[in-house]
């Protein structure tokens, strides 16, 4: 990563984590985000919105109000889901640790608590582990998150295919998004 990049994630890091207030922290980022060479793409959570609104304040221009769209959990993460067997199969099938046992370890986004308690519990009652639940204060989120693994074991496609029914049966209620996982 170049070096100005480095600064400019540095900085927005020292903020988040209280190192710098945002008094202090406001002309550091507009100074490092002007020394970009090309623009960024990252997520915005919560904890920098402020910090970019001021930021463009100084520069006369005004920072769009983010808030969540209603209805980014419509299809419950449907392109993160589709394939998904097949593809967790491939990432089992060559990995370097192929003949070990793995996990994978994967999570959802929920728009309401309740829902997220409602993934939660599926997730347990279908022998996953290390669920946990964060609120969208914990995650620095709009979203509850729910990170869960599977038990570590010598994978099969058959293993693969009963792993994605589980993500698949998940209680999405409109409310909630498969979000990703890896091995």
């Amino acid at each position: 990563m170049p070096p100005e990049e480095q600064r400019f994630f540095q900085l927005i890091s020292d903020y988040q984590r209280g190192k710098l207030t945002l008094e202090e922290a406001v002309p550091l980022v507009r100074e490092a985000s002007h020394a970009l060479r090309s623009p960024i793409n990252m997520s915005m959570p919560p904890s920098v919105r402020r910090l970019f609104a001021e930021v463009a304040k100084l520069d006369g221009r005004t920072f769009p109000e983010h808030t969540p769209h209603p209805d980014r959990h419509a299809d419950g993460g449907g392109q993160m889901r589709l394939g998904l067997a097949e593809s967790a199969w491939e990432a089992l099938r060559s990995h370097p640790r192929r003949n070990q046992q793995l996990s994978i370890y994967f999570h959802f986004a929920a728009s309401t608590e309740q829902t997220a308690r409602a993934i939660a519990t599926w997730l347990t009652d279908q022998a996953q582990e290390r669920i946990e639940v964060e609120s969208p204060a914990q995650a620095d989120a709009d979203d509850w998150i729910i990170s869960a693994s599977t038990p570590s074991m010598k994978w099969s496609q058959a293993d693969a295919a009963r792993w994605a029914r589980v993500i698949n049966g998940a209680p999405f209620a409109d409310e909630a998004s498969f979000t990703g996982w890896s091995v």
